[in-house]
Protein backbone atom coordinates (compact mmCIF):
# COMPACT_ATOMS: atom_id res chain seq x y z
CA UNK A 1 0.00 0.00 0.00
CA UNK A 2 1.22 3.49 -0.85
CA UNK A 3 1.38 6.06 1.95
CA UNK A 4 1.39 9.86 1.74
CA UNK A 5 2.44 12.08 4.65
CA UNK A 6 0.74 15.39 5.38
CA UNK A 7 2.56 17.62 7.90
CA UNK A 8 1.21 20.91 9.22
CA UNK A 9 2.27 23.59 11.66
CA UNK A 10 0.88 26.49 13.72
CA UNK A 11 -2.19 24.69 14.99
CA UNK A 12 -4.56 27.15 16.72
CA UNK A 13 -5.41 26.50 20.37
CA UNK A 14 -2.61 23.95 20.66
CA UNK A 15 -1.63 23.22 24.25
CA UNK A 16 1.32 20.83 24.25
CA UNK A 17 4.44 19.78 22.38
CA UNK A 18 3.13 16.24 22.23
CA UNK A 19 -0.06 17.35 20.48
CA UNK A 20 1.87 19.44 18.00
CA UNK A 21 5.38 18.13 17.24
CA UNK A 22 7.69 19.88 14.81
CA UNK A 23 7.48 19.27 11.07
CA UNK A 24 10.72 17.28 11.27
CA UNK A 25 9.30 15.10 14.06
CA UNK A 26 6.12 14.57 12.05
CA UNK A 27 8.18 13.36 9.11
CA UNK A 28 10.19 10.98 11.31
CA UNK A 29 6.97 9.55 12.79
CA UNK A 30 5.52 9.09 9.30
CA UNK A 31 8.56 7.14 8.08
CA UNK A 32 8.57 5.01 11.22
CA UNK A 33 4.86 4.18 10.74
CA UNK A 34 5.54 3.19 7.13
CA UNK A 35 8.29 0.81 8.27
CA UNK A 36 6.10 -0.65 11.01
CA UNK A 37 3.05 -1.26 8.76
CA UNK A 38 4.90 -2.14 5.57
CA UNK A 39 3.65 0.93 3.69
CA UNK A 40 5.51 2.41 0.72
CA UNK A 41 6.31 6.04 1.60
CA UNK A 42 5.41 7.71 -1.70
CA UNK A 43 5.33 11.46 -1.01
CA UNK A 44 5.13 14.10 1.71
CA UNK A 45 3.33 17.45 1.69
CA UNK A 46 3.79 20.34 4.13
CA UNK A 47 1.80 23.37 5.22
CA UNK A 48 4.01 25.25 7.68
CA UNK A 49 1.02 27.39 8.72
CA UNK A 50 -2.29 25.49 8.70
CA UNK A 51 -4.15 28.79 8.99
CA UNK A 52 -2.93 29.86 5.55
CA UNK A 53 -4.26 29.06 2.09
CA UNK A 54 -2.60 25.61 2.47
CA UNK A 55 -0.79 25.07 -0.83
CA UNK A 56 0.58 21.77 0.51
CA UNK A 57 -2.95 20.40 0.90
CA UNK A 58 -3.86 21.45 -2.65
CA UNK A 59 -0.73 19.73 -3.97
CA UNK A 60 -1.58 16.56 -2.06
CA UNK A 61 -5.17 16.48 -3.38
CA UNK A 62 -3.84 16.92 -6.92
CA UNK A 63 -1.40 14.06 -6.27
CA UNK A 64 -4.22 11.79 -5.07
CA UNK A 65 -6.15 12.42 -8.28
CA UNK A 66 -3.43 10.72 -10.34
CA UNK A 67 -4.16 7.16 -11.49
CA UNK A 68 -2.42 4.57 -9.31
CA UNK A 69 -2.33 0.77 -9.36
CA UNK A 70 -3.00 0.32 -5.65
CA UNK A 71 -4.70 1.87 -2.64
CA UNK A 72 -3.32 4.96 -0.91
CA UNK A 73 -3.44 6.06 2.72
CA UNK A 74 -2.80 9.59 4.02
CA UNK A 75 -0.88 9.66 7.33
CA UNK A 76 -1.17 12.61 9.74
CA UNK A 77 0.04 13.14 13.29
CA UNK A 78 -3.41 13.84 14.73
CA UNK A 79 -6.83 14.56 13.31
CA UNK A 80 -6.37 18.23 14.28
CA UNK A 81 -3.50 18.47 11.79
CA UNK A 82 -6.02 18.26 8.97
CA UNK A 83 -7.46 21.73 9.56
CA UNK A 84 -7.42 24.98 11.53
CA UNK A 85 -10.89 24.20 12.96
CA UNK A 86 -13.06 21.12 13.50
CA UNK A 87 -15.19 21.78 10.44
CA UNK A 88 -12.05 22.52 8.41
CA UNK A 89 -10.43 19.23 9.48
CA UNK A 90 -13.61 17.26 8.79
CA UNK A 91 -14.01 18.82 5.38
CA UNK A 92 -10.36 17.98 4.57
CA UNK A 93 -10.99 14.38 5.63
CA UNK A 94 -13.86 14.06 3.18
CA UNK A 95 -11.87 15.76 0.43
CA UNK A 96 -9.26 13.01 0.88
CA UNK A 97 -11.66 10.08 1.12
CA UNK A 98 -13.75 11.37 -1.78
CA UNK A 99 -10.66 10.78 -3.94
CA UNK A 100 -10.48 7.12 -2.84
CA UNK A 101 -7.81 7.39 -0.13
CA UNK A 102 -8.11 6.65 3.58
CA UNK A 103 -6.72 8.59 6.56
CA UNK A 104 -4.57 7.31 9.41
CA UNK A 105 -3.87 9.40 12.50
CA UNK A 106 -0.73 8.26 14.32
CA UNK A 107 -2.31 9.37 17.61
CA UNK A 108 -5.94 8.23 17.15
CA UNK A 109 -5.68 5.39 14.61
CA UNK A 110 -7.71 4.95 11.44
CA UNK A 111 -10.27 7.71 10.82
CA UNK A 112 -13.78 6.78 9.67
CA UNK A 113 -17.32 8.16 9.96
CA UNK A 114 -17.60 6.90 13.53
CA UNK A 115 -14.47 8.76 14.52
CA UNK A 116 -15.72 11.87 12.75
CA UNK A 117 -18.82 11.87 14.97
CA UNK A 118 -16.58 11.61 18.06
CA UNK A 119 -14.36 14.43 16.86
CA UNK A 120 -17.25 16.72 15.95
CA UNK A 121 -17.51 18.38 19.37
CA UNK A 122 -13.91 17.91 20.49
CA UNK A 123 -11.71 20.96 21.03
CA UNK A 124 -8.34 21.10 19.27
CA UNK A 125 -5.16 21.12 21.41
CA UNK A 126 -1.41 21.38 21.40
CA UNK A 127 1.01 24.21 20.65
CA UNK A 128 4.49 23.65 19.38
CA UNK A 129 7.33 24.63 21.69
CA UNK A 130 10.40 25.42 19.58
CA UNK A 131 13.69 24.17 21.06
CA UNK A 132 15.81 23.89 17.94
CA UNK A 133 17.77 27.07 18.65
CA UNK A 134 18.56 25.94 22.21
CA UNK A 135 19.85 22.61 20.90
CA UNK A 136 22.05 24.38 18.36
CA UNK A 137 23.45 26.63 21.09
CA UNK A 138 24.39 23.53 23.12
CA UNK A 139 26.23 22.16 20.10
CA UNK A 140 28.01 25.47 19.60
CA UNK A 141 29.19 25.47 23.25
CA UNK A 142 30.84 22.09 22.66
CA UNK A 143 32.64 23.49 19.60
CA UNK A 144 30.62 21.41 17.11
CA UNK A 145 30.51 23.13 13.72
CA UNK A 146 27.15 24.38 12.50
CA UNK A 147 26.39 25.31 8.91
CA UNK A 148 28.88 25.74 6.07
CA UNK A 149 32.55 25.63 7.19
CA UNK A 150 34.68 28.71 6.41
CA UNK A 151 37.24 28.70 3.60
CA UNK A 152 40.28 26.71 4.76
CA UNK A 153 38.31 24.21 6.85
CA UNK A 154 35.95 21.26 6.53
CA UNK A 155 33.75 19.54 9.12
CA UNK A 156 35.36 16.37 10.46
CA UNK A 157 33.72 13.16 11.73
CA UNK A 158 33.53 14.57 15.26
CA UNK A 159 31.70 17.69 13.93
CA UNK A 160 34.77 19.86 14.60
CA UNK A 161 36.61 21.91 12.00
CA UNK A 162 39.57 20.32 10.24
CA UNK A 163 42.13 22.10 8.05
CA UNK A 164 41.95 21.76 4.25
CA UNK A 165 45.61 22.22 3.39
CA UNK A 166 45.35 23.73 -0.11
CA UNK A 167 42.77 26.27 1.08
CA UNK A 168 44.69 26.98 4.30
CA UNK A 169 47.81 27.74 2.25
CA UNK A 170 45.86 30.39 0.34
CA UNK A 171 44.58 31.88 3.62
CA UNK A 172 48.17 32.20 4.86
CA UNK A 173 49.10 33.76 1.50
CA UNK A 174 46.35 36.39 1.95
CA UNK A 175 47.59 37.30 5.45
CA UNK A 176 51.17 37.47 4.16
CA UNK A 177 50.22 39.76 1.25
CA UNK A 178 48.43 42.09 3.67
CA UNK A 179 51.12 42.15 6.36
CA UNK A 180 54.44 41.67 4.56
CA UNK A 181 53.76 43.16 1.12
CA UNK A 182 51.42 45.84 2.49
CA UNK A 183 48.76 45.22 -0.17
CA UNK A 184 45.22 46.45 0.43
CA UNK A 185 42.20 44.18 0.09
CA UNK A 186 41.49 45.41 -3.46
CA UNK A 187 45.01 44.70 -4.66
CA UNK A 188 45.00 41.29 -2.91
CA UNK A 189 41.80 40.33 -4.76
CA UNK A 190 43.36 41.47 -8.03
CA UNK A 191 46.57 39.51 -7.34
CA UNK A 192 44.68 36.30 -6.57
CA UNK A 193 42.50 36.59 -9.66
CA UNK A 194 45.50 37.30 -11.87
CA UNK A 195 47.33 34.30 -10.42
CA UNK A 196 44.35 32.05 -11.21
CA UNK A 197 43.14 31.40 -7.67
CA UNK A 198 39.40 30.85 -7.28
CA UNK A 199 36.97 30.78 -4.37
CA UNK A 200 35.47 27.52 -3.14
CA UNK A 201 32.58 28.00 -5.57
CA UNK A 202 34.92 28.70 -8.48
CA UNK A 203 34.31 32.46 -8.60
CA UNK A 204 36.57 35.49 -8.56
CA UNK A 205 37.92 36.87 -5.31
CA UNK A 206 36.50 40.24 -4.23
CA UNK A 207 37.26 42.88 -1.63
CA UNK A 208 34.44 41.55 0.55
CA UNK A 209 35.67 37.94 0.54
CA UNK A 210 39.25 39.03 1.32
CA UNK A 211 38.16 41.34 4.13
CA UNK A 212 35.95 38.59 5.63
CA UNK A 213 38.93 36.23 5.80
CA UNK A 214 41.18 38.85 7.39
CA UNK A 215 38.60 39.62 10.10
CA UNK A 216 37.51 36.06 10.96
CA UNK A 217 38.87 34.74 14.28
CA UNK A 218 38.17 31.20 13.13
CA UNK A 219 41.69 31.24 11.62
CA UNK A 220 43.29 31.45 15.08
CA UNK A 221 41.27 28.42 16.28
CA UNK A 222 38.34 30.28 17.84
CA UNK A 223 34.79 29.16 17.02
CA UNK A 224 31.99 31.73 17.32
CA UNK A 225 28.27 31.10 16.83
CA UNK A 226 25.03 32.36 18.46
CA UNK A 227 27.06 34.79 20.56
CA UNK A 228 29.12 31.93 22.01
CA UNK A 229 32.92 32.00 21.67
CA UNK A 230 34.94 28.79 22.07
CA UNK A 231 38.74 29.39 21.96
CA UNK A 232 40.99 26.51 20.88
CA UNK A 233 38.15 24.47 19.43
CA UNK A 234 40.09 23.53 16.24
CA UNK A 235 43.58 23.88 14.69
CA UNK A 236 44.60 27.46 13.80
CA UNK A 237 45.82 28.53 10.35
CA UNK A 238 47.52 31.79 11.38
CA UNK A 239 49.05 32.91 14.66
CA UNK A 240 47.47 35.25 17.19
CA UNK A 241 50.25 37.80 16.51
CA UNK A 242 49.54 37.78 12.77
CA UNK A 243 45.81 38.14 13.31
CA UNK A 244 46.26 40.96 15.86
CA UNK A 245 48.59 42.89 13.52
CA UNK A 246 46.05 42.59 10.70
CA UNK A 247 43.23 43.95 12.90
CA UNK A 248 45.35 46.96 13.89
CA UNK A 249 46.09 47.77 10.27
CA UNK A 250 42.45 47.31 9.25
CA UNK A 251 41.38 49.68 12.03
CA UNK A 252 43.97 52.27 11.00
CA UNK A 253 42.70 52.19 7.41
CA UNK A 254 39.06 52.49 8.52
CA UNK A 255 39.83 55.63 10.56
CA UNK A 256 41.80 57.38 7.81
CA UNK A 257 40.41 60.86 7.00
CA UNK A 258 39.20 59.80 3.55
CA UNK A 259 37.22 56.95 5.12
CA UNK A 260 35.66 59.08 7.86
CA UNK A 261 34.05 61.40 5.33
CA UNK A 262 33.04 59.18 2.41
CA UNK A 263 31.28 60.62 -0.62
CA UNK A 264 27.68 59.59 -1.10
CA UNK A 265 26.26 58.49 -4.41
CA UNK A 266 22.62 58.77 -5.47
CA UNK A 267 22.72 55.77 -7.80
CA UNK A 268 24.41 53.31 -5.42
CA UNK A 269 22.87 49.88 -6.08
CA UNK A 270 21.00 51.15 -9.16
CA UNK A 271 23.72 51.69 -11.77
CA UNK A 272 24.94 48.56 -13.60
CA UNK A 273 27.69 48.04 -16.15
CA UNK A 274 26.26 47.51 -19.63
CA UNK A 275 29.09 45.11 -20.54
CA UNK A 276 29.28 42.61 -17.65
CA UNK A 277 26.04 43.40 -15.78
CA UNK A 278 27.74 43.98 -12.42
CA UNK A 279 27.05 47.07 -10.32
CA UNK A 280 28.71 50.44 -10.85
CA UNK A 281 30.08 51.68 -7.53
CA UNK A 282 30.92 55.22 -6.46
CA UNK A 283 34.61 56.08 -6.36
CA UNK A 284 36.27 59.30 -5.14
CA UNK A 285 39.72 60.44 -6.19
CA UNK A 286 41.78 63.57 -5.49
CA UNK A 287 44.30 65.00 -7.93
CA UNK A 288 46.98 67.50 -7.04
CA UNK A 289 49.15 69.59 -9.33
CA UNK A 290 51.48 72.57 -9.10
CA UNK A 291 50.49 75.85 -10.71
CA UNK A 292 52.86 78.02 -12.68
CA UNK A 293 53.35 80.30 -9.65
CA UNK A 294 54.40 77.36 -7.49
CA UNK A 295 51.12 77.00 -5.56
CA UNK A 296 49.61 73.52 -5.13
CA UNK A 297 46.07 72.97 -6.44
CA UNK A 298 43.76 70.08 -5.63
CA UNK A 299 40.60 68.78 -7.29
CA UNK A 300 38.25 66.03 -6.08
CA UNK A 301 36.62 63.75 -8.67
CA UNK A 302 33.56 61.60 -8.13
CA UNK A 303 32.58 58.94 -10.61
CA UNK A 304 30.95 55.54 -11.01
CA UNK A 305 33.10 52.57 -11.99
CA UNK A 306 32.28 48.94 -12.78
CA UNK A 307 32.59 46.89 -9.56
CA UNK A 308 34.08 43.95 -11.46
CA UNK A 309 36.97 46.24 -12.42
CA UNK A 310 37.28 47.78 -8.97
CA UNK A 311 37.04 44.68 -6.76
CA UNK A 312 38.09 41.83 -9.02
CA UNK A 313 40.17 43.53 -11.75
CA UNK A 314 38.03 42.00 -14.50
CA UNK A 315 35.89 43.78 -17.13
CA UNK A 316 37.11 46.95 -18.84
CA UNK A 317 37.65 50.38 -17.33
CA UNK A 318 34.08 51.68 -17.67
CA UNK A 319 33.55 54.93 -15.75
CA UNK A 320 31.11 57.84 -15.78
CA UNK A 321 31.33 61.17 -13.92
CA UNK A 322 28.92 60.99 -10.98
CA UNK A 323 27.30 64.39 -11.44
CA UNK A 324 26.80 63.81 -15.18
CA UNK A 325 25.32 60.33 -14.76
CA UNK A 326 22.96 61.38 -11.97
CA UNK A 327 21.77 64.44 -13.92
CA UNK A 328 21.13 62.31 -17.00
CA UNK A 329 18.99 59.85 -15.03
CA UNK A 330 16.97 62.69 -13.49
CA UNK A 331 16.55 64.16 -16.96
CA UNK A 332 15.18 60.85 -18.24
CA UNK A 333 12.63 60.74 -15.45
CA UNK A 334 11.55 64.30 -16.02
CA UNK A 335 10.93 63.43 -19.63
CA UNK A 336 13.57 65.64 -21.22
CA UNK A 337 14.51 62.74 -23.51
CA UNK A 338 11.33 61.06 -24.77
CA UNK A 339 11.64 57.32 -25.07
CA UNK A 340 14.70 57.07 -22.84
CA UNK A 341 12.63 55.77 -19.91
CA UNK A 342 11.42 52.17 -20.07
CA UNK A 343 8.50 51.36 -17.77
CA UNK A 344 5.98 48.56 -17.44
CA UNK A 345 3.58 50.61 -15.28
CA UNK A 346 0.05 49.71 -16.40
CA UNK A 347 -2.45 52.46 -16.88
CA UNK A 348 -5.80 51.32 -15.54
CA UNK A 349 -9.17 52.38 -16.93
CA UNK A 350 -12.15 52.74 -14.66
CA UNK A 351 -10.36 51.76 -11.44
CA UNK A 352 -13.21 52.18 -8.98
CA UNK A 353 -15.70 50.19 -11.06
CA UNK A 354 -13.25 47.32 -11.54
CA UNK A 355 -12.33 47.23 -7.84
CA UNK A 356 -15.98 47.38 -6.71
CA UNK A 357 -16.97 44.59 -9.08
CA UNK A 358 -14.11 42.37 -7.88
CA UNK A 359 -14.96 43.01 -4.21
CA UNK A 360 -18.64 42.15 -4.77
CA UNK A 361 -17.77 38.93 -6.62
CA UNK A 362 -15.36 37.83 -3.86
CA UNK A 363 -17.94 38.66 -1.17
CA UNK A 364 -20.55 36.50 -2.92
CA UNK A 365 -18.08 33.60 -3.16
CA UNK A 366 -17.16 33.88 0.53
CA UNK A 367 -20.85 33.79 1.34
CA UNK A 368 -21.16 30.57 -0.66
CA UNK A 369 -18.25 29.05 1.27
CA UNK A 370 -19.85 29.91 4.63
CA UNK A 371 -23.16 28.51 3.45
CA UNK A 372 -21.54 25.25 2.36
CA UNK A 373 -19.78 24.92 5.74
CA UNK A 374 -23.12 25.46 7.53
CA UNK A 375 -24.76 22.80 5.38
CA UNK A 376 -21.95 20.35 6.18
CA UNK A 377 -22.37 21.14 9.90
CA UNK A 378 -26.11 20.48 9.61
CA UNK A 379 -25.45 17.12 7.97
CA UNK A 380 -22.99 16.22 10.74
CA UNK A 381 -25.60 17.07 13.38
CA UNK A 382 -28.19 14.95 11.60
CA UNK A 383 -25.74 12.04 11.43
CA UNK A 384 -24.87 12.39 15.14
CA UNK A 385 -28.61 12.38 16.00
CA UNK A 386 -29.25 9.31 13.79
CA UNK A 387 -31.61 11.31 11.59
CA UNK A 388 -29.80 10.15 8.46
CA UNK A 389 -27.84 7.03 7.62
CA UNK A 390 -24.09 7.03 7.12
CA UNK A 391 -24.60 6.33 3.43
CA UNK A 392 -26.89 9.36 3.11
CA UNK A 393 -24.44 11.50 5.02
CA UNK A 394 -21.47 10.35 2.94
CA UNK A 395 -23.33 11.14 -0.29
CA UNK A 396 -24.32 14.61 0.91
CA UNK A 397 -20.83 15.33 2.33
CA UNK A 398 -19.08 14.39 -0.92
CA UNK A 399 -21.36 16.69 -2.92
CA UNK A 400 -20.77 19.58 -0.52
CA UNK A 401 -17.02 19.02 -0.52
CA UNK A 402 -16.83 19.04 -4.31
CA UNK A 403 -18.93 22.19 -4.52
CA UNK A 404 -16.85 23.92 -1.87
CA UNK A 405 -13.60 23.01 -3.62
CA UNK A 406 -14.84 24.67 -6.80
CA UNK A 407 -15.92 27.75 -4.84
CA UNK A 408 -12.56 27.94 -3.04
CA UNK A 409 -10.71 27.75 -6.37
CA UNK A 410 -12.94 30.51 -7.72
CA UNK A 411 -12.27 32.71 -4.68
CA UNK A 412 -8.50 32.29 -5.01
CA UNK A 413 -8.69 33.35 -8.63
CA UNK A 414 -10.86 36.36 -7.75
CA UNK A 415 -8.56 37.46 -4.93
CA UNK A 416 -5.49 37.10 -7.12
CA UNK A 417 -7.04 39.22 -9.88
CA UNK A 418 -8.15 41.85 -7.36
CA UNK A 419 -4.71 41.92 -5.71
CA UNK A 420 -2.93 42.36 -9.03
CA UNK A 421 -5.31 45.14 -10.07
CA UNK A 422 -5.00 46.98 -6.73
CA UNK A 423 -1.23 46.75 -6.84
CA UNK A 424 -1.09 48.09 -10.40
CA UNK A 425 -3.39 50.99 -9.56
CA UNK A 426 -1.47 51.98 -6.43
CA UNK A 427 1.81 51.52 -8.25
CA UNK A 428 0.69 53.89 -11.00
CA UNK A 429 -0.52 56.54 -8.55
CA UNK A 430 2.62 56.38 -6.44
CA UNK A 431 4.77 56.40 -9.57
CA UNK A 432 3.06 59.55 -10.84
CA UNK A 433 3.42 61.28 -7.47
CA UNK A 434 7.14 60.55 -7.29
CA UNK A 435 7.77 61.66 -10.87
CA UNK A 436 5.97 64.93 -10.13
CA UNK A 437 8.11 65.33 -7.03
CA UNK A 438 11.27 65.09 -9.14
CA UNK A 439 9.91 67.54 -11.70
CA UNK A 440 8.87 70.22 -9.21
CA UNK A 441 10.87 69.81 -5.99
CA UNK A 442 14.16 68.10 -6.86
CA UNK A 443 16.37 71.04 -5.95
CA UNK A 444 14.72 71.39 -2.52
CA UNK A 445 15.11 67.70 -1.57
CA UNK A 446 17.83 66.47 0.78
CA UNK A 447 20.27 63.82 -0.39
CA UNK A 448 18.40 61.07 1.49
CA UNK A 449 15.05 62.18 0.03
CA UNK A 450 16.52 62.26 -3.48
CA UNK A 451 18.04 58.81 -3.12
CA UNK A 452 14.85 57.35 -1.63
CA UNK A 453 12.76 58.77 -4.47
CA UNK A 454 15.10 57.41 -7.13
CA UNK A 455 15.08 53.95 -5.55
CA UNK A 456 11.30 53.90 -5.55
CA UNK A 457 11.17 54.81 -9.24
CA UNK A 458 14.22 53.22 -10.82
CA UNK A 459 14.70 49.49 -11.30
CA UNK A 460 18.20 49.90 -12.70
CA UNK A 461 20.39 52.19 -14.79
CA UNK A 462 22.31 50.38 -17.53
CA UNK A 463 25.53 52.30 -18.24
CA UNK A 464 27.34 51.83 -21.54
CA UNK A 465 30.19 53.79 -23.05
CA UNK A 466 27.89 55.34 -25.65
CA UNK A 467 24.89 56.13 -23.39
CA UNK A 468 22.62 54.95 -20.61
CA UNK A 469 19.18 53.35 -20.28
CA UNK A 470 16.95 54.15 -17.29
CA UNK A 471 14.57 51.30 -16.47
CA UNK A 472 11.74 52.27 -14.13
CA UNK A 473 10.00 49.97 -11.70
CA UNK A 474 6.80 48.60 -13.18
Amino acid sequence: MRAVGYFSGNLPNASSQRAHPSLSDQNDAFLEACRAHGYEATASFIDADIRSDRPGLRQMLAFLQRPAPDFCIVVVQTFNHLGASQIDAIRTFYEITELGASVLSLAEGAIDDERIIQFWNDAPGGRLGKQVRAAMRRRAVSGAALGRPPFGYRVGPDRRLEIVENEAALVRHIFRLYLEENLGVRRIARRLNEEGYRTRRGGNWSMVSIRDILRNRVYVGTYTRFGITVPGSHPPIVTEDQFRAVQVRLQDRRTAPSARNPSRYLLSGLAHCGDCGNRMIGVSRKQQWRRGNGDTAEQAYRYYQCESRTNQSVCDYHTRRADDLEAEVVGHIRGHEPGAVQSSVIRAGDEQAVAAGAAQAAARTRGRLRSLDRRLSEQLNRLADNRISRHEFRTAANLLVRERRRAADELRAQEQRASVHAFEVEQRKHFDRQVERIRTSWDQLSFDARQSTLRELVERVIVRDDGITTVLRG
